[in-house]
């Protein structure tokens, strides 16, 4: 419980100090749970680094990501729960909804990690949880620009 709380008290910390700088945070259920995007000269996201659900991820859109269209991207994560790396490609559809841009993503990822922590269906049971078995999964999400 304490370390849940100073991951909490930390995440807090970040995002107020992001928002007192003026920078960009992602927030959303998506690979990406909280991170920062970057731009180009013309103002198009083109990156989105940040925290994961159990590590830190990078995503790169293959162009800049323009509004009412598909994106597409790939991305990679350290993931320091399972001690491994994800990987995937997606796209995006950012859909503007009055003055925010709500951000729909659909992905295909597979993680490599000294520990399966055994999702469902990928349960490889004593096997899976030592040896470096790549495990596909599929990912929808939501998030929002702030």
């Amino acid at each position: 419980m304490k370390k849940l709380l100073l991951v909490v008290c930390v995440i807090l910390v970040v995002a107020s100090s992001t928002m007192a700088a003026g920078r960009s945070t992602w927030l959303g259920f998506d690979t990406i749970v909280y991170g920062w995007p970057e731009y180009n000269y013309l103002g198009q996201m083109t990156e989105v680094s940040g925290i994961m659900l159990i590590g830190y991820g990078w995503r790169s859109y293959f162009n800049p990501v323009r509004v009412g269209q598909i994106n597409f991207y790939w991305e990679w994560g350290i993931q320091a729960a399972v001690l491994g790396l994800q990987g995937g490609v997606g796209l995006t559809f950012p859909l503007e909804i009055e003055d925010i841009t709500l951000y729909l993503s659909g992905s295909i990822n597979a993680a490599w990690g000294l520990v399966n922590l055994g999702f469902g269906f990928l349960d490889l049971g004593w096997l899976g949880r030592f040896a470096m078995v790549p495990y596909p999964y599929p990912m929808l999400g939501v998030a929002i620009v702030f």
